[in-house]
């Protein structure tokens, strides 16, 4: 059912996308840092979306690459706090009477 209903999703979002390109042929002149581009509103939309996207990608590749260092460092942690405790449950206990 959520398969269903992601395709649907991201077929209404196909449609949309494809109208507002068709219906808005217009070129718009584009001014960017090292000059100008005469491009139609549909493909800037598209390109901004894709810049936007990667960058989103790229920030959150690496919170997750961060994230997965953490969990290493705390998998390692856990494992020699783990086999201290079965040391120290296996010392003889001294003293006695």
């Amino acid at each position: 059912m959520l398969r269903l209903l992601t395709v649907l999703l991201l077929t209404l979002v196909f449609a949309i996308g494809a109208s507002l390109g068709y219906f808005n042929a217009e070129r718009v002149t584009f001014h960017y840092l090292f000059g100008s581009v005469d491009v139609r509103v549909a493909v800037l939309v598209a390109v901004s979306f894709v810049i936007a996207a990667v960058l989103t990608l790229a920030l959150c590749g690496v919170r997750i690459l961060r994230l997965h260092r953490d969990i290493r460092r705390l998998r390692k942690q856990l494992r020699d706090s783990e086999t201290e405790l079965k040391n120290l449950r296996n010392l003889p206990l001294a003293g006695g009477r």
